[in-house]
């Protein structure tokens, strides 16, 4: 039985992913970020202020098919909702360009399936994987974690950040005894040999440099992503610091913070954060913003409680 039942966890991962995005691999606003005042608007994206990144969407996409569908779940569950979702939020921009461009084009999960090479070792597949902790059993969530990240990044790197993701959620919202620093340590202990034999099992015991959150010395950013969100939510104890420290950082901001915030929010939902990130939330639109996504939320914890 769920011990930790957070009806917001989608709300957080879009407060965290719009706020994080302003300064995505962009330093320009990170002073202004820090005050948490208002949303701001990337230097260069386009997007306006309040507006949640794909991170959001595809982990929505994911909750959907979890809420419209019971077991076993297959590809093409999880390619149509990625589709849907992407026409239902307005086609917004701002995913990975040869994604971008494949969702553009087709209509259907079948068509998207034909299209993808699966072959990406960056962080899509980590990004909406948070959702997926709500399953009941530590085996359903690897399974379907692995599913979807076969979807679009059946690579080591892949597979492995997105099962990292969808354990450390998992275990926040059953394991009451299982506190935020002991994360990476509950990771190693359920974790796939294939996993754990890689070269990816320090982001779990190895403290973040501090850097920016990217790419560096050939390993992806799905690693680093994770490493830093072990990281980080080892460190703070509120869901404001959490989002001080991915700022200060930079790089891939809003991945970083939809995670972190999406996994954290079971254990801080009773933090007070400013009024602004849910009130201008997709500029308060209804079909996307927080009323949407606090009932899709609450449905999606109703079933699996």
């Amino acid at each position: 039985m769920m011990r930790n039942s957070n009806p917001n966890m989608l709300l957080y991962i879009a407060m965290a992913d719009a706020y994080a995005s302003a300064v995505e691999y962009n330093n320009t606003l990170r002073e202004e970020c820090l005050k948490f005042e208002r949303y701001h608007a990337h230097p260069t994206h386009g997007n306006l202020p309040g507006t949640y990144t794909d991170d959001t969407e595809m982990s929505v996409a994911n909750a959907r098919v979890l809420l419209q569908y019971d077991e076993p779940f297959t590809p093409l569950m999880f390619a149509d909702a990625y589709v849907r979702e992407f026409q239902r939020g307005g086609r917004r921009k701002g995913y990975s360009q040869g994604f971008q461009a494949i969702l553009e084009r087709v209509h259907m999960g079948t068509e998207l399936l034909g299209e993808l090479k699966p072959d990406s070792v960056q962080n899509g597949a980590a990004m909406r994987a948070v959702p997926l902790g709500v399953l009941p059993t530590v085996e359903q969530v690897l399974a379907v974690a692995t599913l979807q990240a076969r979807i679009t990044h059946d690579t080591p790197e892949g597979r492995f950040s997105a099962r990292a993701v969808a354990l450390m959620s998992h275990a926040v919202l059953y394991e009451d005894m299982v506190f935020l620093p002991d994360l990476g340590e509950y990771c190693q202990k359920h974790l796939p040999p294939e996993d754990l034999q890689q070269r990816f099992a320090y982001v779990f015991s190895r403290p973040w440099s501090e850097m920016s959150v990217k790419p560096y010395m050939g390993v992806s950013v799905a690693i680093t992503t994770v490493h830093a969100v072990v990281d980080v939510l080892a460190r703070e104890n509120s869901l404001m610091g959490i989002m001080r420290r991915i700022i200060n950082w930079g790089g891939d901001t809003d991945s970083v913070a939809a995670i972190a915030w999406g996994i954290a929010s079971a254990r801080y939902q009773d933090e007070k954060l400013p009024a602004f990130m849910e009130h201008n939330l997709e500029q308060g639109n209804s079909k996307t913003g927080a009323v949407y996504l606090r009932l899709l939320g609450e449905k999606l914890m109703y079933k699996y409680r």
